[in-house]
């Protein structure tokens, strides 16, 4: 499996947005949305890059309470080049997280159970990355939150990374969502999973489809309900999480 590149970009890029404070201080908020307001109004909901240990603890406490609560196996969060946790805030509770793992030679947590459909894709030239380790708190406002992480996430793999697909291995039950709302299709048979001791379909989807989702978000028809990313960043937030990105990049001497 050939070695993709961009991941040592990301621990560079993560340690200019984040700096290296010794506590949690503004300074680890990447972005926050500006509507989600709904307990302490100016504070927002804000999005971090777990860089610093603190905030991976946020993340992995979550992540195991809600694992735990469906009967999953413990899991482990570390800090990674290739690997990038984001955690969404509200107030001072973690609300919610995501992990996009880039593809390298060390491959994904999905090659374990479905290695053969992955190699598929990337002998047609696919650049993977892998959603992995989603939870969200109970009292998370959704669909917002995990529409801002699945943007956040796109903006970092697909603009700024150029991953051309992203992976997911989700249980059944949650198929119908990501092929509804988020359009990416299964690829084949369920496979049990042994990090979390449950069965697991593959899923993959297809950025330059989610980038029309996204450029789409505010178009619905008479009586529709709205579209899901029309709950994320707008289109100018988009452009300015992209630029600072890429402004991070060239400061640190990384073509975006």
């Amino acid at each position: 499996m050939r070695d993709h590149g961009p991941a040592p970009a990301i621990q560079r890029l993560v340690q200019t947005l984040t700096g290296r404070a010794k506590r949690d201080a503004p300074s680890s908020t990447l972005f926050m949305h500006p509507d989600l307001v709904p307990y302490a109004p100016g504070q927002g909901f804000k999005i971090r890059v777990a860089r610093r240990s603190s905030v991976l603890q946020d993340a992995l406490g979550l992540l195991n309470r809600r694992y735990q609560q469906r009967g999953y196996g413990s899991q482990t969060l570390t800090l990674s080049p290739e690997r990038m946790t984001i955690v969404a805030y509200e107030e001072q509770q973690v609300i919610g997280t995501l992990t996009v793992q880039i593809d390298t030679r060390q491959g994904l947590l999905s090659d374990e159970c479905f290695k053969a459909p992955l190699d598929v894709f990337r002998a047609r030239g696919a650049l993977l990355c892998e959603f992995t380790k989603l939870a969200t708190a109970p009292h998370a406002p959704m669909p917002a939150t995990l529409a801002s992480m699945f943007h956040v996430a796109f903006i970092f793999a697909h603009q700024v990374n150029h991953a051309t697909h992203a992976v997911v291995e989700v249980n059944p039950r949650h198929v119908a969502f990501y092929k509804r709302v988020l359009g990416f299709a299964d690829q084949g048979a369920k496979a049990e999973n042994p990090r979390v001791k449950a069965p697991g379909v593959l899923l993959v989807g297809d950025f330059a489809q989610l980038g029309r989702q996204l450029r789409s978000r505010g178009h619905r028809g008479p009586g529709e309900p709205p579209p899901f990313f029309s709950h994320s960043f707008s289109n100018a937030e988009e452009q300015g999480i992209r630029e600072r990105i890429r402004a991070a990049l060239a400061q640190q001497g990384v073509a975006p």
